[in-house]
């Protein structure tokens, strides 16, 4: 499955295939970019709406349009989203998925409908930060994403990326698979179409923003009807931020619910990786094999990107 090429990226591409720009933000994370020194090429799509006192950028035409400009570009090496929002779901019927989503693309939340569809017709692509989400990134979180992207080491090593909590009080031995990193309720969107990818003997990375904490107990047990026991070869809960509880109290937890899941999956888990909507995000390559080890009952960790750390 390419990825992208050995000398990294060059040249990146910026559309917007969910909602509008925050116009400040926006400009902001562009100019992140280019002190990272990549250059950046920004379709005029990009700004459509932002003006506006709606989530909508223009209309779906003009979003595969975009899209389609940008992929057809020779120099431009990644196409990277604006922000996250809503609506990216519909470009999915108009695009010709094998050619249009043929050039990697970079993002998370809503940009994972078009990252699913992406690793099914074969190509990896990246979860990671939008355009916008930069300018909430800590400078651990945006050096990662610099040294990812343009593939160097410049002394990154296994501790640079953070590590999380086993929920099993056992050691497991590490295990090594690709991994599938995605917004939760994305996924669960997905199951059933023809853009969903085959995940078996995956790490499947999950997080998510803003739901109903009965949706996200929801959407769980729907997980687990997809993917029944040892199906994944490892799960990692990531940050499940501003969870909802409205109307009657719900009378179960964010805590209790993910433990109460995760033992059904048959493989180890993590919990509280600190990946998702924060900012504490950086460029995951879907598909890349990575190891998930469970270091002891109070430490595990994910080792990315093991073709470009420094050995100690």
């Amino acid at each position: 499955m390419p990825i992208l090429s050995s000398q990294g990226v060059r040249t990146i591409g910026v559309m917007s295939p969910s909602s509008t720009i925050v116009r400040e933000r926006f400009e902001v994370g562009l100019s992140i970019l280019r002190g990272m020194g990549f250059k950046v090429i920004v379709h005029p799509q990009s700004y459509e709406g932002a003006d506006s006192d709606h989530q909508n950028t223009g209309n779906t035409a003009h979003k595969v349009a975009a899209l389609r400009d940008l992929t057809a570009n020779p120099e431009i090496d990644l196409i990277m989203a604006s922000c996250g929002g809503n609506r990216a779901c519909f470009m999915l019927d108009l695009l010709d998925i094998a050619q249009d989503l043929r050039k990697p693309m970079m993002g998370f939340s809503d940009t994972c409908m078009l990252l699913a569809a992406q690793y099914r017709a074969g190509v990896a692509g990246i979860f990671g930060p939008t355009v916008q989400t930069l300018t909430r990134m800590d400078a651990q979180h945006l050096n990662l994403t610099h040294q990812i992207l343009k593939g160097t080491t410049q002394g990154l090593t296994e501790s640079d990326f953070p590590t999380a909590i086993p929920l099993h009080t056992q050691p497991f031995d590490p295990i090594t698979a690709p991994v599938f990193a995605t917004t939760l309720s994305i996924l669960c969107s997905l199951f059933g179409t023809k853009y969903m990818p085959n995940l078996e003997g995956h790490i499947l990375i999950l997080e998510d923003i803003g739901e109903e904490i009965s949706h996200l107990d929801r959407s769980l047990w729907h997980l687990r009807q997809i993917f029944p026991a040892s199906f994944l070869k490892g799960l990692v809960f990531g940050e499940f931020l501003n969870m909802i509880d409205t109307g009657r109290p719900y009378g179960e937890g964010l805590e209790n619910i993910l433990k109460n899941h995760a033992r059904a999956f048959g493989c180890p888990v993590l919990m509280h990786y600190p990946i998702g909507h924060s900012g504490a995000i950086f460029p995951i390559f879907q598909g890349e094999p990575i190891t998930l080890d469970v270091i002891n009952a109070a430490k595990g960790r994910l080792i990315f990107c093991s073709h470009l750390l420094k050995t100690k």
